[in-house]
């Protein structure tokens, strides 16, 4: 009787346990993207400054997958493009929300402001774009991040 319980009670710490890592594996994985996303997009933006051109952000779909691109014209697939092109690690990892027609400005390294979130399960994580060129990233919901 003794060993029913405590195999039991086993049971139930083991599931409280894997249910506690998923959680935080989710929340690891959408902060890893969004630092991706950030480094990416400060690539984008130094290249727009350093060859003198404009850097158009624009979303590629490809069935269930997604990435973001900075080619000009812009890639059918997601599988073209190199440093160009930047897709999650993740599939869990989605794109809530892009302004449309973020651009990395070559004159004077500005930009076109806007904002980039991924969301999971675990949250929202965003990517804040000024008109100066700044990128910064804040979790949904904390105050200054809009």
């Amino acid at each position: 009787m003794e060993l029913i319980v405590v195999m039991a009670m086993v049971l139930v710490l083991s599931s409280a346990g894997l249910h506690g890592w998923r959680q935080w594996q989710q929340h690891q994985r959408l902060v890893q993207s969004s630092r991706l996303l950030l480094a990416w997009l400060q690539q984008q933006r130094d290249e727009a400054n350093a060859f003198n051109r404009d850097s158009l952000i624009r979303v590629v779909h490809e069935g269930t997958h997604w990435c973001l691109s900075g080619e000009a014209p812009q890639p059918e697939t997601c599988r073209a493009g190199g440093r160009q092109v930047w897709r999650p690690q993740w599939p869990d990892i989605t794109l809530a929300e892009i302004t449309t027609g973020l651009t990395f400005f070559g004159l004077r390294n500005t930009a076109r402001p806007g904002r980039i979130t991924l969301e999971n399960p675990s949250g929202r994580w965003r990517a804040v774009i000024s008109v100066w060129g700044r990128i910064r990233l804040c979790h949904v919901g904390e105050p200054g991040c809009q």
